[in-house]
């Protein structure tokens, strides 16, 4: 599908009214970071091309003086995240694709492993105790491999590169006695790796089914209390479109599109789900600009 066709009938501003009917005064915008808050290399203060921008700090400035909760959703462990949140003036995220709810910089964590069990011992340890982290690796040579060096401090989820069919790989790993555990795709990656043979580089998190950005975030509005129109999300990646089905709405950057074409018949037939004129940071501060328009 002509990706134009889908910004012109999926566009912010083309479903305005829609987002002012359907959504209440929006507490929550459950945001992810790389490619969708952040620019490139994941800095605050670059656009897509680069260039030097303040739109995106402006308008989190503005979230922080209305006292709406950014509440990051991330791949990065929750170490990475109290980091990058105390910095951007924010207090609460979740971490590793749902596994850590994370409020108050720590104070509060809740953990979510879904079908996993673990008794007595770390959950990464754990996971790769099962052999399921060599199966993947040694199935798919110089298509996948570990993500270092931000593999290396994971606490629930172990953290890929490479290209590989996340539905193959799925039922790979049904077949193989690997049942409680499922590949998500997290997006492109800029990184390039000389030992990997492949045109695209994604990353991929091996996670527990169960498990998953949007089950974090009713979890979150659950022991919250808060409503479902209440909340919107904004992301990059096949990963977040599930957002959809938790929030009152759920924005995609545009540069989430382009990467990923072929979601746009997914993307048209849903009624939440919309797409920034803007990508990176300057989409997402569209997103964040819009919302605080309309509360």
């Amino acid at each position: 599908m002509d990706i134009e066709k889908v910004m012109r009938a999926k566009g912010i501003e083309a479903n305005i009214d829609w987002l002012e009917r359907n959504l209440g005064s929006v507490r929550v915008i459950y945001s992810d970071m790389d490619g969708t808050m952040l620019g490139p290399i994941g800095c605050f203060f670059r656009d897509s091309d680069f260039e030097l921008t303040l739109r995106p700090a402006s308008a989190l400035l503005e979230a922080l003086r209305r006292e709406v909760d950014i509440m990051l959703v991330s791949g990065r462990h929750k170490s990475q995240l109290r980091e990058s949140a105390r910095i951007l003036g924010l207090r609460n995220y979740i971490a590793e694709l749902g596994t850590e709810l994370v409020y108050d910089m720590g104070r509060e964590v809740l953990v979510n492993l879904g079908e996993f069990h673990v008794e007595g011992e770390s959950v990464y340890e754990a996971i790769v105790a099962t052999g399921v982290v060599d199966f993947l690796l040694e199935h798919y040579p110089k298509r996948l491999e570990m993500h270092t060096p931000w593999s290396e401090e994971r606490e629930c989820t172990p953290l890929f590169r490479g290209n590989v069919d996340v539905e193959e790989a799925r039922k790979l790993l049904e077949e193989h006695g690997y049942k409680e555990f499922y590949l998500a795709d997290n997006g492109v990656i800029p990184r390039k790796s000389p030992t990997l043979d492949v045109s695209e580089t994604r990353a991929y998190h091996l996670i527990p089914k169960g498990v998953s950005k949007d089950k974090a975030v009713r979890q979150d509005q659950e022991h919250r209390s808060i409503l479902r129109d209440e909340t919107v999300a904004v992301g990059d990646a096949e990963a977040d479109l599930p957002f959809a089905e938790a929030v009152g709405a759920f924005f995609i950057v545009r540069n989430g599109l382009e990467a990923n074409p072929h979601l746009a018949d997914q993307i048209m037939d849903a009624d939440n789900i919309f797409v920034t004129e803007g990508r990176m940071g300057i989409g997402w501060a569209e997103v964040v600009e819009t919302i605080l328009a309309l509360s």
